[in-house]
């Protein structure tokens, strides 16, 4: 390794990744960028995935192996593994995806100052899974993070290893990329490279997969938006509100201080209140931050601030999962 290169440090969680876990490991350790270790937990898998990986750690001195007493879960498997790594910065692998091999070299080059950088990741499926890919460069501003982090998922993060220290070791509400990426933000310290680095392998068992929602713009479509989230924003108001008065916590604990943070920490304390007053600063602050708040910047001023203006309904969308948990109640 040259003087001036960083090490850097690959996690990988797995769970009965058996099907699909060689080919996502040789795409690591066949990376033009050296690896300083790579670092995998096992979560109690009931497969043959840990004898795969011992087979791997016998082969290869810089993978370490380790699997949990009990499971802990896709949250609790990674925020505990980050910790064991020791390198400067931190490369996140989900167990069943491919990278492009050049990966780490890539985002070594591109993160400079910052601390968190993510990349695209184009999904690929068989056996007639369906797939959507976005090609729009994501906004990563806070004010859009603090409502979802599907544009800085975990498998394409890479991190500086100093970021785990700034991130609130108690919460519990937010999945880790999503905290760490938020952490990152609210420091003004996160990036994004505009290249293909990961090959993201969608399958019906996949933890994360969700089949994708048609977003054409056209007339039934767009009633379809309207019908869904208004109900969705009846049904999970109190789970919203609390979500947003947890965030609000969250931003309030970050020492640092800048007009950013500020905005963000409006917008989930209005989220988080009842009442016209509160409802209506959330409308003009929406507006005001329409160029932050969507997936990409709408190019239409008009179409902007008419969305801007539904923004406090719309958003209902990112937590159409938490009505999955009110049925199992």
């Amino acid at each position: 390794m040259h003087i001036d290169e960083k090490k850097v440090s690959v996690v990988m969680c797995t769970y009965n990744g058996e099907n699909y876990l060689k080919e996502q490991i040789d795409s690591i350790i066949n990376q033009t960028y050296p690896i300083h270790e790579f670092i995998i937990q096992d979560d109690c898998s009931t497969d043959h995935t840990l004898d795969i990986l011992r087979n791997y750690e016998k082969e290869y001195t810089y993978i370490q192996v380790f699997q949990n007493e009990k499971q802990m879960g896709i949250n609790g498997n990674f925020l505990s593994v980050l910790i064991r790594a020791t390198g400067d910065y931190i490369a996140i692998s989900d167990q069943d995806d491919i990278w492009e091999a050049n990966k780490i070299e890539q985002q070594i080059e591109a993160i400079g100052d910052n601390w968190l950088l993510s990349c695209f990741s184009k999904p690929f499926a068989e056996n007639g899974v369906a797939v959507h890919f976005d090609q729009r460069k994501p906004n990563i501003y806070l004010e859009r993070l603090i409502y979802i982090a599907s544009s800085t998922p975990g498998h394409t993060l890479l991190l500086k290893k100093s970021l785990i220290d700034l991130v609130p070791s108690n919460i519990q509400f937010l999945l880790y990329d999503h905290l760490l990426s938020i952490t990152a933000a609210a420091y003004g310290k996160i990036s994004f490279t505009e290249k293909i680095l990961v090959h993201l392998r969608r399958h019906y068992n996949a933890a994360t997969y969700t089949i994708p929602i048609d977003t054409q713009r056209n007339i039934r479509n767009i009633f379809r938006y309207f019908i869904r989230t208004f109900i969705n924003r009846i049904k999970l108001r109190n789970e919203i509100r609390n979500y947003f008065s947890q965030i609000h916590k969250l931003l309030v604990s970050f020492q640092d201080q800048n007009s950013v943070k500020e905005n963000a920490q409006k917008l989930a304390l209005y989220q988080s209140q009842t009442g016209i007053l509160p409802f209506i600063k959330l409308l003009f602050l929406c507006i005001k931050l329409r160029k932050k708040i969507f997936y990409t910047e709408e190019k239409s001023n008009f179409t902007s601030i008419l969305r801007a203006i539904y923004f406090p309904i719309s958003c209902s969308d990112y937590f159409r999962h938490l009505l999955k948990k009110q049925y199992s109640k």
